[in-house]
């Protein structure tokens, strides 16, 4: 990992590196048949179709279109939007404690998530480390996901004008660490809290 200047800020990924999300953990209590659940998730809501919530479109716009295309799913993908909470499987203890560790260091710190709109208060909410975040971007708000551009540069202007290059940013996905190194990041593939503290030190992060 190349550090090219001093780490002034942390940007974090959400949902499956501070906080476990998985519509499976919702899902397999709906669809009791395996292959049924795989075909649910692989196909009629795919994350593919989930990306259009993390770009802006309303739930209530999307699930009626899909239940009227997999008519025989229908309660089930009405269930994305009145279940979503239970698609938390609960806090990332070790990434919250860096958290902490970071804000008693008073280094600043964001998070950058792909996240619907009207879910943020649903996902954020039952949880006290995301008081310690200087703001939170969020893909529904403002129209464009991660690993598109556009987004980070929102992210940097409301980091107060940062570079890439002094921002430290963490994703779960290979293909936003990817996007994010290239646009000048300093980037980890979050595969884990351990990796991340380690991470962290190497780039100079009192963790």
């Amino acid at each position: 990992m190349r550090v090219p200047a001093p780490i002034r800020a942390v940007l974090f990924d959400y949902g499956n590196v501070l906080v476990g999300w998985s519509p499976r953990k919702l899902y397999a209590r709906l669809i009791a048949d395996p292959s049924r659940l795989d075909y649910f998730l692989d196909h009629v809501c795919p994350m593919s179709w989930h990306m259009l919530h993390d770009e802006g479109q309303a739930m209530a716009d999307t699930i009626p279109a899909r239940q009227a295309e997999f008519p025989e799913f229908a309660a089930e993908i009405a269930a994305w939007k009145t279940g979503f909470a239970e698609m938390i499987t609960g806090e990332i203890t070790g990434s919250s404690q860096l958290v902490k560790e970071l804000a008693a260091a008073q280094i600043p710190q964001y998070v950058l998530t792909n996240m619907p709109s009207e879910m943020v208060e649903t996902c954020f909410s039952p949880f006290d480390f995301p008081r310690h975040f200087k703001d939170i971007i969020v893909s529904g708000d403002e129209k464009t996901a991660k690993p598109l551009k556009p987004i980070f540069d929102i992210s940097l202007k409301r980091m107060g004008g940062l570079s890439a290059e002094e921002v430290f940013f963490t994703d779960d996905s290979p293909a936003n660490i990817a996007a994010a190194a290239s646009y000048g990041f300093v980037t980890h593939l979050f595969e884990g809290p351990e990796g991340l503290r380690q991470a962290m030190q190497d780039a100079g992060l009192p963790v």
